[in-house]
């Protein structure tokens, strides 16, 4: 048996993705320096590069220019945040002995709404600087 709940594991997790995530971005804005011959400054490509954990929101954050995507990224933003806080109310209502099989679903939804979570934010940053 093993309890449900929220430790620094959930904390060291989403940090490595938003790790990950971070370094795709600067990729990204690198990759988009040469093929568009404009020049994200280091300071606002380093800005991009934490904005990836607040999701689709990193989008306005490189092009805040760009108004054509802002009623969509908002609605992504919401959607995302409630999957992702969906696959944490196991860990925070439950909080009770359960069995390893669903410890290993619940660990499983939290990945996958994260993982998710972030790759909203490349999709957006994509969009926001196409």
């Amino acid at each position: 048996m093993k309890t449900l709940r929220l430790s620094l594991w959930h904390l060291g997790l989403w940090l490595g993705l938003a790790a990950c995530a971070a370094a795709m971005s600067v990729s990204v804005c690198l990759r988009y320096n040469e093929i568009a011959g404009t020049d994200k400054t280091p300071g606002h490509i380093a800005r991009i590069a934490v904005a990836v954990m607040a999701g689709p929101m990193v989008g306005p954050v490189a092009n805040p220019g760009s108004t054509g995507f802002r009623r969509q990224t908002l609605g992504l933003t919401a959607g995302l945040a409630s999957v992702l806080l969906v696959s944490l109310s196991p860990f925070i209502f439950r909080k009770a002995p359960v069995s390893k099989p669903v410890f290993a679903v619940a660990w499983a939804g939290f990945l996958l709404a994260s993982v998710i979570w972030f790759f909203g934010a490349i999709v957006s940053l994509g969009a926001y600087l196409s």
